[in-house]
This record gives C-alpha cells, structure tokens and sequence, in this order.
C-alpha cells in the first residue's frame, strides 16, 4: 500500500492552498513527484487533480485525498501518474488497502471506494459521457444489489507461462500470481487453484456455475493436465463447446456471457421492464439469447450474433429463433422488417457500424446496453440527432463493484 504520511519532501512539485501565482511545472518529467488534491476521477478509474492547468490522472487515488504521486507520462495539457503516497485519506477511501494488494489492478481499481460514494461517481460517470460526448441530458437510475458486492464474478482470464499462472500487472504484460480477489466467486477461486500447477500456457478462461457444479475451462494452449482436472475443457481448436444452463439461458465455454451470472439476473430484470408488451423482438449480438430466450415463446424472435457456438447453443433451446450473422444480416433486418423492440447489447467499441441504420428503424422502441459510456454517449448522439428517436430512460448497473466499470440500458421511443 503507498506510505501515508504528511511532510512534504524538498523538490517536490506543489501548489500551497490560496497561492495567487501557480506553480511553475515547466520541468515536470517522466518520474517527477507531484502533490495533488483530488477532486474527481475520470472515465477509466484514475483520480483526478489540477495544477498550474494541467489535468493530472492518479491511479488509485479518490476524491478528497490528498497525494504524492509520481509522473509516468506527460502530454500537452494532461499528465498520468502513479500513486506514491496518500499524504491524506479523503471520505471516499475505506483503509483497507486492498486493492494495492491485488495482481489483477489493471480491473479492481476500487475495492477501497466506499460505497455510497463510488456508486455516486458511477452515476456521474455515465451523465458526464452523455452530456459532454452526446449532449443529451438524462436523470440516471441506479441499480445494484448489495449483498453482491463481492464475491460475484463468475467468469475471468488468467494468463500463464508454464510456471505461473495470474494476472497481468497493470498496463504490461507482466504475470503476477493472483491474490484472492474479492470479486471473485469462490467457485471461480478454487477453480483457478485447481489450474495453478498444471503448467497452463496462455491465456484460459474459467466460468463456474455459482449454483451448481460445472466448470466451464477454455485454454489457448492445450494442457493435458487441465483435462485431467476438468472435464469440460475446450481448446481453439475444437469444434464443439461445452456449456451449461443458468437461468434458462445456455452458458457456453468461451462466448460472451456477462462476468457475474448472479449480477445478470438484475440487467435482464431491468431489460425486461423495457421489453415488456413486444409482439416482435430483434435482438443484436444476442449471444446465447441471455434477454430474448425466454420470449420466444409468446413474442416473434429473432436474434443475431457472429458467435456460430452462442447461436448453435441458442438454437437447440429455440427453434428458428436465432441466426449466425455478422452486422450485415443486422442492418438487412433493420431495414427489411417492422419490429415493436429493437435490442442491442454490442461490444465495447459499441455499434457504429450499425447506429445510422438504426437512425431510420421502423421500431417504436430501441433498448441499447453498454459497458462503456463513452462509445454509448457517441452512438446515443447520432441516434438523438435523426429528431425520431428520444431518450426516455437511462439506468446504470453495478455489474462490476469495485471496479470503474459500470453497465448502462438506455431506452429510446418514437413520437
């Protein structure tokens, strides 16, 4: 954990409260230390701070503290730093220190943001992406489950090189072995305990049934050792996947499906209020159907992935219902067909490729989920600016407690 302490070192760079002249950072360079106030944190987790009209951003630093952090990287009229010292704990940090502890603090940036002030930020984190990114204004909803703030995550991927088996230290390529992560389901812990000594190479992917038994283990490099640990176990190179059932929906080895099972039962719930009434349903990078499956049998279905394995999955639980495709079938069905809910849950980059399609959709509600405000706020402005469509609700999920990452539904309707 950095030191704690309240001295300031000779040489240090530091702006004394009520100082009219701002302090001369001309020879600020990679290493320098810098004293900080953080007021903010920014989309991505780092805390944010301001001096002599440089934005300074410091990993692991909260709102209110007060800090000594070293540079790592200066640009034009921004600077990124590591934490070298919390000179003061603001209200916002539980004395833990957990989260330094971590190998995989590349995700768990939070684990010592308090709550209710890290759900606030969350908050603030989405509206600032709309507003600044997309212009538009919204009210966002808050949803989470507080019994689930740890011990939630179902699904992750470790790294190995034959002897270790971890997490890749934050922004290198480095494998530190894993700490118990409190995130992390304890299912999944034993499950990647199991993989510690079988020599993994690679990356492997490990989602447990948090109600049940299967393991689900997905290796970039074969291992026999892993086989003999786990019996469904896939490789690249193989043509069928294993999987299990939660909740209705196939859960399938190496195809998306959301890192908390248990969290994901909030998220349909809250798609489900934005559904409901549908006659017709298209559903864009539906995976294994996770938010349409279980209308296919009183509304007409149709849903889209690339993932031939999600759709085949898909299929044998509907019938007719689910079609592999990339965004070309995707913007034929948008323009060829009337549907009551057009659904969207794309990947992190979001939906450019389909977003000016959607523009001119013959739907009267689209529900889009994302897992980054940033490219949601840019697709949401193309969307708002056709004059058809209109923001009616936006609701942020804490999919991700202790992590900067938070899941967003965002419902639009025509006049």
């Amino acid at each position: 954990m950095p030191r704690t302490g309240a001295n300031p070192a000779r040489g240090i760079f530091f702006q004394p409260p009520g100082t009219k002249e701002m302090a001369q950072l001309t020879d600020l360079t990679t290493d320098s230390l810098v004293e900080l106030q953080i007021d903010s944190v920014a989309h991505g987790g780092d805390g944010v701070g301001r001096l002599s009209g440089l934005v300074f951003f410091v990993t692991g630093a909260f709102p209110g503290d007060r800090v000594r952090a070293r540079v790592t990287h200066k640009g034009r009229r921004a600077v990124w730093c590591s934490l070298e010292e919390i000179m003061e704990s603001g209200p916002c940090r539980a004395l833990t220190g957990i989260s330094d502890t971590l190998a995989c603090a590349s995700s768990c940036l939070w684990h010592d943001f308090l709550y209710p002030a890290q759900a606030e930020w969350k908050c603030r984190i989405v509206e600032d992406n709309l507003k600044r990114i997309g212009g538009l204004s919204a009210e966002i909803k808050w949803l989470e489950d507080p019994q689930l703030r740890t011990g939630y995550r179902t699904r992750a991927v470790f790294h190995g090189d034959g002897k270790v088996l971890g997490c890749y230290a934050r922004r290198t390529r480095e494998i530190k072995t894993a700490t118990p992560c409190p995130s992390n389901h304890q299912r999944l812990l034993h499950a990647f305990q199991s993989l510690q000594s079988a020599g993994i190479y690679g990356d492997v992917q490990i989602t447990v049934n948090p109600e049940g038994d299967e393991v689900l283990v997905h290796l970039q490099k074969d291992s026999p050792e892993a086989r003999l640990r786990f019996p469904l176990v896939n490789t690249g190179d193989d043509k069928k996947r294993h999987h299990f059932v939660f909740d209705g929906v196939p859960v399938v080895n190496n195809s998306f499906s959301q890192a908390s099972l248990l969290l994901n039962r909030i998220l349909r719930k809250k798609v489900d209020t934005c559904i409901a009434g549908a006659g017709s349903l298209l559903d864009l990078y539906c995976g294994s159907g996770n938010f349409s499956l279980h209308y296919c049998d009183s509304a007409k279905v149709l849903g889209v992935d690339s993932n031939v394995h999600a759709i085949k999955a898909a299929q044998k639980h509907a019938p007719g219902s689910y079609e592999c495709g990339t965004e070309t079938l995707m913007k034929k069905l948008i323009q060829e067909s009337v549907w009551d809910v057009i659904l969207l849950d794309p990947p992190r980059t979001g939906a450019q490729q389909l977003i000016h399609c959607l523009k001119e959709a013959r739907a009267k509600r689209i529900v889009y989920i994302s897992c980054d405000p940033a490219t949601l706020a840019r697709d949401l402005k193309i969307l708002s600016s056709s004059m058809r469509w209109h923001l009616k609700e936006v609701t942020a999920i804490d999919m991700f407690p202790g992590t900067p990452h938070v899941e967003t539904v965002t419902l639009l309707e025509t006049d």
